[in-house]
Order: C-alpha cells, then structure tokens, then sequence
C-alpha cells in the first residue's frame, strides 16, 4: 500500500512538472517580433572558449552599452583566455566561472557528476544575478544554464521569464551543431547565420551573416 502511494505521488509530481513545462516552453515556430529594448537589460553572457568565445564577442560589440548593463561573463574555470578577452573588451565585466561537464581527454564516466556539479553552480549564478537575457552559441556546457533558467521559469521565481537566444555558430551551414539540437525547443529565439538551415528548421531565425 505505502509503495503504490508512492508511485501515484511520484506520478502525481511528474504530470504536474510536465504539464508546466508545456505551459512555458516557447513555440515551435517563432512568432515574437524583433523589438528595440528601451529600459535597461541585466544581460549573462556565455563564453563557451575558443571560436565560440571569438564568435560571441564580434556579436555583443554593437550592443548598446547603456542599455544592456549590467553584463554578467560565464567561462569554463579552465579557460583564462575568455576571461581576459571579456574584460579587454568590457572593462566592467562581472566574470563567474562554471566547472566544464566535460575536460578534453577526461574520462566519459566522469561526466554525470561533472554535469551535476556545472547544474548546483549554474542554479548559483541564476538566483544571484536574476537576469533577464541569456546570450549562448554553444558549447554543450552552456546547457546547464539554460536548464537553471528553465527552473526560475518552472519555480515562477520572477514575473517576466528570463529570456534565452541561442546563436548558431557561422560554422553551421547546413545542419546543426548538437548543442543547438537540443536546445532547439527550449530557447526563445533560435538564429542561425545561413538560410539553408530556417527551411530545415521552420523556428531558427535568419538575419544575415552576424559574425
């Protein structure tokens, strides 16, 4: 008797999760019209190293300064080289740092633990910053983000939900990364840097060239 209430309690919370989710989840396609922000912005940017670093720097330099404040820099704590590129170009960077799910030549078994870890800090950073966008191209350890935002949404912590634009990387011509795969449903706007990729993906977003 106390295992089968269990399980009706169990799948009780899972119903109640899953019916939210549908609740919060963006559109398949996206109908939301571009719009000039004209109030501040508490923006939190990922540098995910590399040429997603190089990429995501070209594509927040033409943001008004003024409008887009404060910036929060997410890098691997690994990755110095990120850091140092966001306070070149930001001279008040606020720089937090998230533990890799996954280290170059680390061991597959270690990643499960590693994702938790990266998930407990990412849930950190969210509660304290509470921003209002999310700026993400990618990699994989930008998922742990997305997914702490996903639970401010779910908690209904904030009235205005925090918004997250994923940025297709220059590289993806004709298919996307996996990274972008899984993200796909879940962010609220999907954009992509070739047109040969909105006629696979009727949500992704076209404007051109962005890098």
């Amino acid at each position: 008797m106390l295992l089968f209430t269990f399980s009706i309690i169990v799948i009780l919370i899972i119903i109640v999760i899953a019916l939210r989710l549908w609740q919060i989840i963006p559109g398949r396609h996206s109908s939301k019209p571009l719009h000039q922000r004209d109030s501040s912005c508490k923006t939190l940017i990922f540098l995910g190293s590399g040429g997603h670093t190089a990429e995501m720097m070209t594509l927040i330099k033409p943001l008004n300064s003024d409008l887009y404040t404060p910036r929060y820099y997410i890098v691997a704590e690994s990755d110095t080289l990120s850091e140092s590129k966001a306070k070149a170009q930001d001279s008040k960077a606020i720089v937090y740092r998230l533990p890799r799910a996954r280290e170059v030549g680390q061991s597959w078994t270690k990643v499960p633990w590693n994702m938790i870890c990266a998930l407990v800090v990412s849930i950190r950073i969210i509660l304290e910053t509470m921003p209002d966008l999310i700026l993400c191209n990618g990699p994989g350890s930008c998922i742990p983000i997305c997914m702490a935002a996903y639970l401010v949404r779910i908690l209904g912590l904030r009235k205005q939900r925090v918004e997250i634009i994923y940025i297709e990387s220059f590289a993806r011509v004709t298919s996307l990364s996996l990274t972008g795969k899984l993200l796909y449903f879940f962010v609220d706007r999907f954009i992509v840097q070739w047109d040969e990729l909105v006629k696979k993906y009727p949500k992704a977003e076209y404007h051109g060239i962005l890098v």
